[in-house]
């Protein structure tokens, strides 16, 4: 197999290693990361839109086997800012966001020369929203591009790009309808979750409490649902409500616990350990998000045999996959927290979900989301993008 030189658009965490508690996007481009390396390929990072001056450093992905972080940002070449400077001003008219030209022009000088010092054979951006498609063509004449598409939103610069990984056939087609990208250009590639959820044994049914929820807790995320249901109904107060994770209105959430004398635990941020065997102990996940592309967290609690309520478009198009249920769908956007209340009472009473189901479902999921599935068919869209199909 021919070795790869991919320029990574992606965020780059300063502590230069993989941070078990980056989330979404951040965690799978750098487990993508170590995986290429891992495979012998080399990989370049190009962190925008973080302002980083200066000389290349390492990013010790892997300590043995470095990828070079460039800077973002370089003082434009005398000759490069009349044609730069009326290309980007141009862009402006074009329904961009306005940003500061001489920051945009240093993003691109930065850009051209990271692409000249690495020669990469393609370009991979994890940013769904970016000025990359507007930059990259000033900065080299033809570099093959591909965006993977993490968010439920779509960019209104798709078309810059050679190929589109979306994270569902639900988010293909949708984006693809809104923004006219030519849904043949594109592929689906289900996202993959950590190792640890992997293995280990399934939690039996009889030995799991409670319900849990895992992510940013605000109220984009259905959290305030979740909380109402929990105050509306003496039934669910039997049973504890676990939230992991940290976000903008968690002192709202707390302060309703108290005040309502709700069974809820606050967890924090944890690692991606504490998370699984938290998740292996709960009876149901129950993430009713108002808005996402294809939410790991629902993934993640598969793998552990633990059902869930959420994401409607996401729980349909598994079981359309996989020809069985893996829960029950809801969707925020348009249902009511009653109805919320009514799915949670039905699966605490787990009229679908035995062990033998749980077991089934895992099986499923860790065969599905692994590592080396996505990074062997992620190599499969690049060689495939570059030999022109």
């Amino acid at each position: 197999m021919k070795k790869l030189r991919i320029l990574q658009v992606q965020t780059y965490l300063r502590s230069e290693r993989i941070n078990p508690r980056a989330g979404g996007k951040s965690r799978i481009a750098l487990m993508l990361t170590k995986y290429l390396l891992e495979a012998g390929h080399e990989i370049a990072l190009y962190p925008w839109p973080e302002r980083i001056w200066g000389k290349p450093v390492e990013f010790a992905a892997l300590p043995s086997v470095p990828a070079r972080v460039f800077p973002t940002m370089a003082l434009p070449f005398s000759r490069h800012i009349a044609p730069d400077a009326a290309a980007l001003w141009l862009a402006r008219f074009r329904g961009r966001d306005p940003s500061p030209l001489f920051q945009d022009l240093c993003f691109l000088e930065a850009l051209r020369l990271a692409i000249e010092k690495f020669q990469p054979d393609l370009l991979h951006c994890h940013q769904t929203e970016s000025d990359i498609p507007i930059l990259l063509p000033r900065a080299a004449k033809r570099l093959p591009s591909i965006l993977t598409h993490h968010s439920g939103r779509s960019s209104r610069r798709l078309g810059g790009y050679d190929r589109i990984v979306f994270m569902s056939r639900t988010m293909q087609e949708e984006v693809c309808r809104r923004s006219g990208y030519p849904a043949e250009k594109s592929r689906v590639l289900y996202c993959p979750v950590s190792d640890p959820f992997l293995a280990g044994k399934i939690v039996p049914a009889k030995e799991r409490t409670g319900l849990i929820n895992v992510g940013n807790l605000k109220d984009a995320k259905g959290v305030d649902m979740l909380l109402e249901a929990y105050s509306r109904n003496p039934r669910l107060r039997e049973h504890p409500l676990h939230l992991c994770g940290t976000g903008p209105d968690e002192a709202k959430y707390k302060e309703l616990a108290v005040r309502n004398n709700l069974p809820i635990v606050f967890h924090g941020r944890i690692t991606v350990p504490e998370i699984k065997a938290a998740v292996s102990k709960a009876r149901w996940m129950v993430n009713p998000s108002r808005m996402e592309g294809f939410s790991v967290a629902l993934l993640e609690a598969l793998t552990c045999g633990t059902p869930v309520i959420g994401w409607a478009p996401q729980v349909e198009e598994l079981e359309a996959l996989w020809g069985r249920p893996v829960g029950f769908a809801f969707d925020a956007r348009s249902q009511s927290v009653e109805e919320l209340e009514s799915l949670m009472i039905n699966a605490l009473q787990d009229p679908l979900f035995g062990d033998t189901s749980r077991e089934e479902l895992s099986g499923l999921a860790r065969e599905s989301f692994s590592m080396e599935r996505y990074g062997g068919e992620m190599i499969r869209h690049y060689t495939d993008l570059l030999a022109g199909g």
